[in-house]
């Protein structure tokens, strides 16, 4: 590793010690799967979820602080019994500009988040989701700030290696180890592109990278017991190649492991059918056949336009139901994600009741946390 990235780590390393001791201390919350079913501290859990993002752009801060405090919108959240978040950020932000300060305009309404770093901010966000029960999940959603890499480093460039990959996570996982509602760890964001899966070639294979990754965060961390969220290739979607190359993992790492599709409908793809047979006939091949040797998949990312997707989201509430596959993320709190908009609608302060209701019918009595 370089010289630099060493001296990163130690800073970091150290900042994450001092928020540590700002938060709960010595409490155990052990996640785990099994049988498609999600249990903290052995009972079973229901996660009625949604993606706040932000980080993770060239705003390094969660969009909607112009509009509303965010006490204002988790209390919106606590109303709506959404008890989990997935935080995205991104690689250019936690790795090369740690100390910045977001634009003033991106929190003028949020007198909390004035005049401080972007990761102070994030401070303030963990600790106001704990005081509210909600847990959360980080997301490396972007190595570069304004676009998603098809791998875990950039073949390009050398700005984003391997070695930056952990150093990112190492970086962020220290600072907020001991925050007690840290529930899960998304490894990568919607591996596209050149990734594959089992091919062998261990410079696109994301399989073969994630049974090298998952160990080292333990080996980092192993006193705790987070859930580690995987995506699939091509663009987060499918796992359907898992069936000739399961993942390859300890027990003890694989009990820890959700597989996460993220599945979209025309908004994303236009030629998307709405046939339910066609449909169901795609996800079951996709990841819908994980369920029969005991895996458990859960959506990291899901919506639509409602005017373009409402029937198309019915169906994959439906088939969800049907899977008794209730946990799920939706993407996203805010409307501005552009091609399939959010929980809010465009003004940041009325709801999307449509969504709200899908929200409801697919998991109708979410976990109540006490963190």
């Amino acid at each position: 590793m370089r010289f630099y990235t060493k001296i990163f780590l130690i800073v970091t390393s150290i900042l994450g010690q001092a928020f540590g001791q700002g938060q709960t201390q010595n409490v155990s919350h052990v996640w785990k799967t099994v049988n498609n079913a999600i249990y903290l501290n052995q009972k079973e859990v229901a996660l009625r979820g949604v993606s706040w993002f932000g980080f993770e752009t060239q705003d390094f801060v969660v969009n909607g602080l112009w509009s509303h405090p965010m006490d204002w919108y988790f209390d919106t959240l606590v109303e709506l019994n959404i008890n989990s978040i997935r935080v995205p950020f991104s690689s250019e932000w936690i790795y090369y500009n740690f100390d910045l300060y977001p634009d003033d305009q991106m929190v003028t309404a949020d007198p909390g988040s004035q005049h401080k770093k972007s990761i102070e901010i994030l401070d303030l966000f963990f600790e106001k989701a704990r005081k509210r029960n909600i847990a959360i999940m980080l997301d490396l959603h972007r190595l570069h700030k304004e676009y998603i890499s098809e791998l875990w480093y950039s073949p390009t460039d050398r700005e984003f290696t391997t070695d930056t990959f952990f150093a990112t996570w190492f970086a962020i996982l220290d600072r907020y180890k001991d925050a007690p509602n840290l529930m899960a760890v998304d490894l990568l964001n919607e591996p596209h592109g050149q990734a594959t899966w089992g091919s062998g070639d261990a410079s696109n294979d994301w399989k073969m990278f994630v049974e090298t990754a998952l160990p080292q965060l333990v080996a980092r961390y192993p006193d705790k017991h987070w859930l580690f969220f995987i995506e699939g290739i091509e663009w987060g979607h499918t796992f359907r190649d898992y069936r000739a190359h399961p993942l390859d993992l300890p027990t003890e790492i694989m009990e820890r492991v959700v597989f996460s599709p993220h599945v979209y409908g025309k908004s994303v793809v236009i030629s998307t059918s709405t046939d339910p047979n066609i449909l169901h006939g795609t996800w079951n091949n996709d990841f819908g056949f994980l369920l029969e040797s005991g895996k458990t998949f859960v959506p990291g990312e899901w919506g639509g336009q409602t005017y373009l997707d409402g029937e198309w989201m019915n169906i994959f509430v439906d088939y969800l139901v049907d899977n008794d596959s209730p946990s799920n993320f939706l993407w996203s709190l805010g409307p501005n994600s552009g091609d399939v908009a959010g929980l809010f609608l465009d003004n940041w302060t009325d709801l999307d009741n449509f969504k709200v209701d899908l929200l409801q019918r697919l998991v109708p009595n979410p976990t109540r946390f006490s963190f």
